[in-house]
């Protein structure tokens, strides 16, 4: 009995050590906007598409449980035009790239001001994305934030 409950307590005590020795491996992944792109123009609304890629460089597969973002509009000054969620579980493979396109509705009252800027403005108006990603990495939950402003 005491040494089966010693074997025991030996692999639970290597499990943990092995367990707080691959944590130390684990690397934050990166996510960068990969594309803010108009794709559709409706007398209602416009559709921009936001591209992210989340780069896993460790050895262990996660998950993409939710992504949350703003678009502002930037000339000068920042404007905010749209919010953007997305929870879905998507699966980001170790040591390896993942894209995810998202589709974000703007309201044209947005879109209006940005053509305002634009012909009142020297510069041409830009975009900016900033946000966060949540991925579960099996062991813990990470949130990884990421942002780009880029013109129009």
């Amino acid at each position: 009995m005491k040494r089966t409950s010693l074997i025991a307590i030996s692999i639970i005590v290597i499990i943990i050590i092995l367990s707080v020795m691959s944590l130390e491996s684990i690397k934050k992944p990166t996510v960068d906007v990969s594309d803010i792109a108009l794709r559709d123009v409706s007398l209602t609304g416009t559709t921009i598409d936001v591209g992210l890629v989340i780069d896993n460089t460790n050895p262990i597969g996660a998950t993409l449980d939710k992504i949350t973002y703003d678009v502002y509009l930037v000339n000068g000054e920042e404007i905010f035009i749209a919010h953007g969620e997305k929870e879905e579980k998507i699966p980001v493979s170790a040591n390896d790239q993942t894209t995810v396109i998202i589709p974000t509705e703007v309201s044209n009252v947005g879109i209006i001001k940005a053509i305002y800027q634009c012909i009142s403005g020297e510069e041409r108006p830009k975009l900016k994305v900033a946000g966060s990603v949540s991925l579960n990495l099996k062991l813990f939950s990470i949130d990884v934030p990421f942002e780009e402003t880029r013109a129009v």
